[in-house]
C-alpha cells in the first residue's frame, strides 16, 4: 500500500467456504455530522448484503421505523419511493456519513449496499483455497490490477530462473577452471 498523508480506514471479512452472498454486520443511524459537535444518535445493528449490481443501497420498512427516519425526498427504483439520510458503520468502525437510501424490500437482509457506498472505496473478493473473502478501503487508494500483478510475478519467475541458470553456469565455469589448473 502507498503512504498516504490522510487516514485509511477498512475492514476483510471471510466466509465460511465459498459464499453465494457477501454478508456483514453493519450499524445505522440517523444521519448527523460528527464534525458538528452534535451527540451521536444511536447505532443499531442490521444485516446487510453487498450488491455490485445495485446502483444504490436500500434499507428495509424496518430501519425506517425503528430509526424514526423522516423523508429526504422521493426517488424512482421500481416504483416512487421515499429517500432517507443515514450514516453507516461497516465492519471496523469503516463509517461512510450521510448516505442517501431508499426504503424497499432487501431480500434475506436489512440493508443491500450498492454501488453508491462501493464507489467509495476499494473493493475486492477472492475466492482462494475455497474460501471467499473480501475487503474494503476508504479512500480508495489504488488502482487494483491482477493482469498488472500476474506480469509483474511472471518477469519476477523469469529473472529468477535466469539468476539460478547464471549461477548454474558460473558454478560449471569454476569446476572447469579447477580441472584445466589441475593439469
Amino acid at each position: 500500500m502507498k503512504f498516504q498523508r490522510s487516514p485509511v480506514y477498512g475492514f476483510t471479512t471471510k466466509a465460511n467456504g465459498i459464499a453465494r452472498e457477501l454478508n456483514n454486520e453493519v450499524h445505522l443511524s440517523e444521519f448527523y455530522d460528527p464534525a458538528s459537535g452534535v451527540i451521536q444518535p444511536s447505532k443499531k445493528p442490521y444485516s446487510a448484503v453487498w450488491d455490485t449490481g445495485a446502483t444504490n443501497t436500500v434499507i428495509s420498512r424496518k430501519i425506517v421505523k425503528e430509526l424514526n427516519l423522516q423523508p429526504s425526498g422521493r426517488v424512482t427504483v421500481s416504483a416512487v419511493g421515499e429517500t432517507f439520510f443515514i450514516n453507516i458503520s461497516l465492519p471496523n468502525n469503516v463509517e461512510i456519513i450521510g448516505v442517501r437510501v431508499s426504503e424497499g424490500a432487501v431480500g434475506g437482509a436489512d440493508v443491500l449496499i450498492g454501488m453508491d457506498i462501493i464507489n467509495h472505496g476499494d473493493f475486492a473478493i477472492t475466492n482462494c483455497n475455497g474460501q471467499t473473502w473480501w475487503t474494503f478501503r476508504v479512500p480508495p487508494i489504488e488502482r487494483i490490477d491482477f493482469v498488472e500483478e500476474i506480469s509483474e510475478s511472471k518477469r519476477n519467475y523469469l529473472h529468477q530462473q535466469k539468476t539460478k541458470v547464471h549461477k548454474k553456469n558460473k558454478i560449471k565455469m569454476q569446476k572447469t577452471s579447477k580441472k584445466k589448473s589441475k593439469k
